[in-house]
């Protein structure tokens, strides 16, 4: 990594030590968005904050995960939550059914949240919830914060193997999954959802109003993600093609209305894999508008480690002098176009160590450069071009201190009481610690302890169980040398560390 790359980090980081994970092409450093796992991003602003909304990854695959938060920043680059966004669940409780002899478990999931809209003060949130059995829905919630609690509307909640809450269920506003709201400049909202549906919604945003609509695209297959924008009087409206690390982004143009009739341009496939940028699979994402600028951030999904290992990458949209979007590059790095309203001073010269390291893992996986042509209407046979890709993954202590928000150090999987220590180099007065735990939405317990010798130590911190927010943040430290944390309970790994 160069200096100027090492310099420009200062965006998230905060100490300043050589570590390079091994990656394809030699690439820098990847900087994704959020330091966890997320996926389906969607972002709002209000009042001055960005708020993300998304799928909390806990790599337990699609039949189980984490709770719904929602990431806040004041500036795109620092980013934090507390809490989840409403009640009435055990996100991690398995729920039984089925007959005799066929017995079988499931969870309530939270998936794909679209952009939170506001009117009358109330904020109107449409997520995915399947329950365990795998019915699913686009449900309809309100709040008076961006940050909940979220009430649901059409109903007191969703229920399993509840037959006397039955009667008073929320009836979801379609069954289906990934809506995801548009309001035009008349007020009139309208929601989108997968295999290219769309529907006006009633004046209260509560339901459908008038019939389906389906958008007719010239890519064919199975479609997810979509959503809708508005610039200069076009209308965008942005589909998936393909799925995994063959996630690809497409789009259609109306000038007319929110519901078409949709022209494709010539060049309608905007995102695709950038093997040579280390950029697998770009998908379900969101279209972010910057206020009183002409700024266009796509926010989006990216393959990370496979399954629901997924993170949150940034890369600018641009246009030509017809509204076209120009094909996007995308890169890792996108994050390091943001401002950097990080004045906060930061310790940054420091030693770290730990318990275990986990072994190296090599993350293997086969993309289709020509996807692009296999996708379109009529149907063409186009040989396929295949490539073999992987990725190297380290998790040395080094990780959760090198400004990256895609490496992290994790223990080995036979450590059975993880710690990972700070050492400063000579007794300094610390304000407060910041912890970005791996798989924050789980929660956890943890023991922070300091010392100015290393040999007697002083807890700094009351364990609290399994707390639900990221950063976890520990302040009036005082005077040390060595900070030590001891993980309790909840995944055993570290994104980052800010220390001031």
């Amino acid at each position: 990594m160069n200096n100027t790359i090492l310099k420009n980090l200062g965006l998230f980081c905060l100490f300043i030590v050589g570590c390079q994970v091994e990656a394809q092409q030699n690439q820098p450093l990847p900087q994704p968005v959020i330091p966890d796992y997320v996926a389906d991003p969607s972002i709002s602003y209000f009042d001055g904050t960005y708020y993300l909304y998304g799928t909390s990854d806990i790599d337990h695959g699609l039949l189980e995960m984490g709770p719904p938060v929602v990431w806040k920043s004041k500036d795109l680059v620092n980013w934090s939550y507390k809490g989840v966004l409403f009640k009435g669940f055990d996100w991690q409780k398995a729920h039984t059914f089925g007959p005799e002899g066929k017995k079988k478990t499931g969870y309530f999931r939270y998936w794909a949240p679209g952009a939170v809209i506001k009117k009358d003060k109330l904020y109107h949130l449409y997520p995915t919830i399947l329950k365990p059995d795998n019915k699913l829905g686009t449900y309809h919630l309100t709040s008076k914060s961006p940050e909940g609690p979220f009430e649901f509307t059409n109903g007191k909640g969703i229920f399993f193997n509840e037959p006397e809450k039955e009667k008073e269920e929320t009836q979801p506003v379609f069954a289906d999954i990934d809506g995801d709201p548009f309001v035009d400049d008349d007020g009139q909202a309208y929601i989108y959802w997968r295999r290219r549906k769309a529907a006006k919604l009633s004046k209260d945003w509560k339901t459908i109003e008038g019939p389906e609509v389906s958008i007719p695209t010239k890519r064919t297959g199975y479609s997810e993600g979509p959503f809708l924008f508005k610039r200069n009087g076009i209308y965008y409206y942005l589909y998936t093609l393909s799925g995994g690390a063959n996630y690809v982004y497409a789009y259609m143009m109306s000038k007319t209305g929110p519901l078409g009739p949709f022209v494709a341009p010539d060049q309608d496939m905007i995102f695709k894999s950038n093997i040579e940028k280390g950029v697998w699979g770009p998908g379900h994402g969101n279209v972010l508008h910057i206020p009183k600028t002409d700024d266009y951030l796509f926010f989006y999904l990216e393959y990370g480690q496979g399954n629901t290992t997924r993170q949150v990458f940034v890369n600018r949209l641009q246009f030509n002098a017809d509204g076209t979007i120009r094909p996007v590059e995308v890169t890792t790095t996108g994050i390091l176009e943001m401002p950097n309203l990080n004045k906060k001073k930061l310790i940054r010269s420091v030693i770290v160590t730990a318990s275990s390291v986990r072994r190296d893992t090599i993350i293997k996986t086969t993309i289709d450069t020509v996807i692009e042509k296999l996708i379109t209407i009529p149907p063409k046979f186009v040989e396929s071009e295949l490539a073999n890709v992987e990725r190297k993954m380290n998790f040395k202590p080094e990780n959760a201190i090198d400004g990256s928000n895609g490496t992290f150090w994790m223990c080995d999987t036979k450590d059975k009481q993880p710690w990972y220590q700070i050492d400063l180099g000579n007794i300094k007065r610390v304000k407060s610690l910041e912890l970005f735990f791996l798989k924050s939405t789980l929660g956890h317990t943890f023991k922070i302890e300091k010392s100015e010798d290393g040999k007697e130590w002083q807890t700094v911190n009351i364990p609290v169980s399994e707390i639900i927010q990221s950063p976890q943040i520990i302040n009036k430290i005082g005077k040390t040398r060595f900070l030590k944390l001891t993980i309790l309970l909840g995944t055993p790994g570290l994104w980052e560390i800010k220390m001031y």
